[in-house]
């Protein structure tokens, strides 16, 4: 899983509008948001993939206190520019999931698993791995989110290209998103998608590509391994119709 965003992390904020880069991204979906409007604004909140830090800012600006976490040094490197730039003292580390209860003593109120991150866990064993290390590190009473792509959704629409719906400017920059992925025949198998951003450069397209690998589980396994890992769901967002979900658990 790291090594994938070495280098997409130059580009990740492209895949954001403006307002989710101020506002957030997946603690804006309807179960995350419904957690964070219903706990103590003083909480404390690991954000456990943080990626570039957009939500653990979003969070901090809003009063909770934050620490921030990822697997991959880019991400952490532009998540802590980030900071920078805002003013936020936000703690932050490079650490993976399963090292995290040894790596970070303080225990929290909600642990944020976000971004379609937990599917970097491939495989039912390193799945349930990583959700007890996310257990672990929540208070008691403390919830885990975790955020997903809906991928019986993805496999069963077979949309190949995928392409964001406007065209981004930033500092007289323009740029657009677009997905081409690979589908195979099972939904076990591998996915991988080629995240391409167009900049333009005058009247030139500049693309950078990416390609992502994911291993794809259905919400049942979700459900299954959460159960495994010793959490109990007590909230999420689930719709059929919908391209992604937030799980919410609570330690069982």
């Amino acid at each position: 899983m790291p090594d994938l965003y070495d280098d997409l992390a130059a580009d990740y904020d492209w895949l954001f509008d403006d307002s989710v880069l101020v506002s957030g991204a997946a603690i804006n979906a309807p179960g995350p948001a419904r957690l964070l409007r219903r706990i103590d604004p003083a909480s404390t909140v690991l954000d456990a993939a943080c990626g570039t830090g957009v939500d653990a800012a979003a969070l901090a600006r809003r009063g909770f206190t934050v620490r921030a976490a990822d697997g991959n040094q880019a991400m952490v490197e532009a998540a802590a520019a980030r900071f920078r730039r805002e003013g936020l003292e936000i703690p932050l580390r490079r650490c993976l999931w399963a090292d995290l209860p040894s790596e970070i003593d303080e225990r929290f109120d909600v642990v944020l698993c976000t971004g379609n991150a937990l599917v970097h866990a491939a495989g039912r064993d390193a799945m349930i791995e990583s959700l007890m290390a996310l257990r672990r590190m929540t208070r008691p009473g403390g919830h885990v989110v975790i955020d997903s792509r809906h991928w019986e959704k993805i496999h069963a629409d077979h949309r190949i290209v995928q392409v964001r719906d406007r065209v981004r400017v930033r500092a007289g920059r323009r740029c657009a998103v677009l997905y081409a992925w690979e589908i195979p025949a099972r939904l076990e198998e591998e996915h991988i998608s080629h995240i391409v951003f167009l900049h333009e450069d005058g009247d030139r397209i500049e693309p950078h590509e990416y390609q992502v690998s994911f291993r794809p589980f259905t919400i049942g396994e979700l459900r299954e391994r959460l159960e495994a890992a010793g959490l109990r769901e007590v909230d999420t967002d689930y719709d059929q119709a919908a391209d992604r979900y937030d799980l919410i658990a609570v330690a069982a």
